[in-house]
């Protein structure tokens, strides 16, 4: 057997080993998240410095392996594949907030929408 066959197939084992280490670490962590029920973001979200936390309630979808977060006083919603994606989605969903009701003429806002961009000032620094 030639010597890069070798080292081929003791890389092919170094990286079989690194798998099954984490697929262990991945089954610990579907049985510790499953039962974390919020998160709280705080500092910066989307580029924007947040005035105070926001909480978000996390579920997990076993049968469609998907993360979900939440938020529904500020209409603040992401899910994806793992927790951050969820996080990533989000956050991008945090941004169309921001635009659509922050740095929107209020003059242009209905009743409901002028509350959201309330409660959406509470946490969030904007300078239009």
């Amino acid at each position: 057997m030639s010597e890069s066959v070798q080292i081929i197939i003791h890389r092919i084992e170094r990286l079989e080993k690194e798998l099954e280490e984490l697929k262990h670490e991945l089954n610990t962590l579907k049985k510790i998240l499953p039962n974390l029920k919020t998160i709280e973001l705080s500092g910066e979200l989307a580029g924007y410095k947040l005035k105070k936390p926001i909480t978000l309630k996390i579920e997990y979808n076993h049968k469609t392996n998907t993360w979900c977060i939440e938020n529904p006083d500020l209409e603040l919603y992401g899910c994806g594949r793992t927790l951050d994606e969820a996080l990533k989605d989000a956050e991008e969903v945090f941004e169309a907030l921001i635009e659509e009701y922050l740095l929107e003429d209020e003059d242009l806002l209905d009743d409901k929408a002028k509350e959201l961009r309330e409660a959406l000032l509470q946490h969030v620094e904007v300078n239009p």
